[in-house]
């Protein structure tokens, strides 16, 4: 009797135009991220410091350091129906700060970016996501240097809340020298 065995595939190689569409959106405002078709799949590398619509602040830099910001996005073999995990790399958050809301960072190192299912649809974009975790990275740098006790409910991506902290911490820093 012959038996017939089933290749299991992957969300991307199940879904092609899936992939090409999650890519062109990820490539569009991330092009450092690299695609690594490994397994579920995966996404790595630097993210620009301010992907947002608003001009950054002039010397972000100073409060941001000269280090990049580099993420991991881990999807998962549910994509598109669960959303994928984006892990910061550098800097990378202490295990302290682990599945505490105040710092968006879950138990096993990935960032807390959405607040609830209901705003991943199968719809959704990574590059979304990403610009989230973007957003998250400055928080955490003035969090960092004190600037801040906990990170904001909502996010920077389209709320400018802390811009006039950031403008304010970077004054300071350019009169420390």
């Amino acid at each position: 009797m012959k038996t017939h065995q089933l290749k299991s595939l992957t969300w991307w190689e199940a879904e092609p135009d899936l992939l090409d569409r999650e890519l062109k959106a990820v490539n569009e405002f991330f092009p450092d991220l690299k695609w690594v078709g490994d397994g579920p799949g995966y996404c790595h590398g630097p993210v620009p410091s301010w992907p947002f619509l608003r001009p950054a602040p002039q010397n972000l830099d100073r409060v941001l350091g000269d280090v990049p910001f580099e993420i991991r996005v881990q999807y998962g073999h549910a994509f598109p129906a669960a959303p994928p995990s984006v892990f910061p790399l550098e800097p990378k958050p202490p295990v302290e700060l682990r599945s505490f809301t105040d710092y968006h960072v879950l138990s096993d190192g990935s960032l807390c970016l959405l607040q609830d299912a209901e705003q991943w649809t199968s719809s959704s974009l990574t590059s979304d996501l990403v610009l989230k975790a973007a957003a998250w990275r400055v928080e955490y740098a003035l969090f960092e240097v004190g600037a801040i006790e906990k990170m904001t409910q909502n996010g920077i991506v389209v709320d400018d809340v802390l811009d006039s902290l950031l403008l304010e911490r970077i004054e300071e820093l350019l009169l420390e020298g």
